[in-house]
C-alpha cells in the first residue's frame, strides 16, 4: 500500500508544481517595504513613500525610504523600482500612513488598492498623520525597523487598554457596514518624538473629527462589549483624585422599539479597582464616594460623545448595526434620518472591588 502511495505521490508532483506555478523570492535579492506613506500634493496628485529596513552587520538596521508622485494608478511600484536596486515588494508593509489633508478628503481609492492586493494582510494598521507621512517615515527610530517600530506604538496602546482596536480589516469593515463607521489612530511628532495624538473619527472614508486623549479609554468601553485594562481618572473633589483601573466591562443595549424615535440606553457596567488615591483616607464611604463620582463622569462625558457623533451624523460606537441585528425590515436610509434626533443614554454601573496605593 504504502509503496503504491510514494508511485502516485511520485507521479503527480511534477503536475501539481506546474499547475501551482510558485513564485519564489530570495529574500537577499528584493527590498521588502515594512510602512508605506499617503500625502495629497495636489487635486488628483498624491505622494507616496516607502520604507524598508536595511540590516547591517551587527543586527543594526537602517531604514531607507523612497517616493514618487502619481495619481495612484499601478505605475507607482513601477516609479518606485525606478529608484531601487533591488525589486520593490509590499508583503511585509505593517503600517500604511495617510495625511491630514488626504484624510479629510477620503481615503478609499487607496484603501481599494490596498486590500486588492493579496500580500498585504488585513491586520495591517490604518493611521492618519499630523503632518507629513514622508517626514515621519524618514526617520530612524532606534536600531529597529520603522514599520515595525510604528506598528507596536499602536498595538500596545491597543493591548494597554488605552485605545480601541483597529486594523485594516475593522477599518474597512466600518467604512462598509451600514450602521458603523471606522475610527483610526491619529499620530504626529511632539518635541522630535513620535507620539499617538488623538483618535481619527471618520464619516465612511473621510477624517471629520477625533477624540483627544482624555476620552480615549472611554471611547474604547463604549465601543467594545468587553473590555479590561482601561485607565480613568477621576476628581472628587478640588483636593482629592482616584486613578482607576478596569477589571472587566460589559455593555449592552436597551432598543425598545427599534427603527422609531424611542430612547436607546446604553448598559456599561464597570468592574474596577483604585489604582491610586491622592488625599485622604480611603474607608468604604469613601469608595462609594468614588464609584458615584465616577458614574457621573462616566455618564456627562459619555452623553456629550455621543451627542457630537450624532451632530456629525456619524456612528463609530455602532449603534445603528444593533437597531439593525433588531430589527426585520432594516432601512440604512430611514435610519439615518433618525439617528441623528434619537434620545441616546449612556447608563453607567460602577462596582469597585479592590484598592491599590494610597497617598
Amino acid at each position: 500500500m504504502k509503496k503504491m502511495l510514494y508511485i502516485l505521490i511520485a507521479a503527480i508532483s511534477p503536475f501539481l508544481s506546474g499547475c501551482m506555478n510558485i513564485n519564489t523570492n530570495i529574500l537577499d535579492e528584493i527590498q521588502l517595504s515594512s510602512a508605506t506613506g499617503y500625502e495629497l500634493v495636489d487635486e488628483n496628485l498624491y505622494e507616496v513613500t516607502v520604507v524598508y529596513p536595511v540590516y547591517q552587520s551587527g543586527g543594526v538596521v537602517k531604514n531607507k525610504t523612497l517616493t514618487t508622485t502619481s495619481d495612484l494608478s499601478k505605475e507607482v511600484r513601477d516609479k518606485l523600482n525606478l529608484k531601487s536596486e533591488k525589486p520593490l515588494l509590499s508583503g511585509k508593509i505593517e503600517v500604511a500612513l495617510y495625511g491630514e489633508k488626504l484624510a479629510k478628503k477620503g481615503i478609499s481609492p487607496i484603501l481599494d488598492s490596498l486590500t486588492r492586493d493579496p500580500s498585504v494582510g488585513s491586520n495591517v494598521v490604518i493611521g492618519v498623520v499630523e503632518g507629513s507621512p514622508k517626514e515621519i517615515l524618514e526617520q530612524q527610530y532606534g536600531e529597529t525597523d520603522n514599520g515595525i517600530f510604528l506598528s507596536d506604538l499602536i498595538e500596545q496602546n491597543i493591548e494597554a487598554g488605552i485605545i480601541p482596536k483597529t486594523n485594516l480589516h475593522l477599518f474597512m469593515y466600518g467604512h462598509y457596514a451600514e450602521g458603523l463607521d471606522p475610527i483610526a489612530p491619529i499620530i504626529g511628532l511632539a518635541n522630535g518624538e513620535l507620539t499617538l495624538k488623538a483618535i481619527g473619527l471618520f464619516d465612511h472614508d473621510r477624517l471629520v473629527s477625533q477624540v483627544k486623549e482624555k476620552d480615549f479609554s472611554l471611547l474604547r468601553v463604549l465601543m467594545e462589549h468587553k473590555s479590561k485594562n482601561d485607565s480613568f481618572s477621576v476628581e472628587i473633589d478640588d483636593h482629592e483624585r482616584a486613578s482607576i483601573s478596569v477589571i472587566g466591562t460589559t455593555l449592552k443595549y436597551k432598543i425598545t422599539k427599534p427603527m422609531e424615535p424611542s430612547d436607546i440606553h446604553i448598559q456599561l457596567k464597570i468592574n474596577a479597582y483604585i489604582r491610586e488615591f491622592v488625599d485622604g483616607g480611603l474607608k468604604r464611604i469613601k469608595v462609594e464616594e468614588i464609584e458615584k463620582a465616577f458614574e457621573k463622569d462616566i455618564k456627562e462625558r459619555g452623553n456629550r460623545l455621543v451627542k457630537h457623533f450624532q451632530d456629525l451624523g456619524i456612528d463609530p460606537l455602532g449603534v445603528g448595526e444593533e437597531v439593525r441585528t433588531r430589527t426585520r425590515n432594516w432601512d440604512a436610509e430611514k435610519w439615518d434620518d433618525l439617528y441623528s434626533s434619537i434620545s441616546i443614554h449612556i447608563e453607567p454601573e460602577i462596582s469597585i472591588t479592590e484598592t491599590g496605593v494610597l497617598e
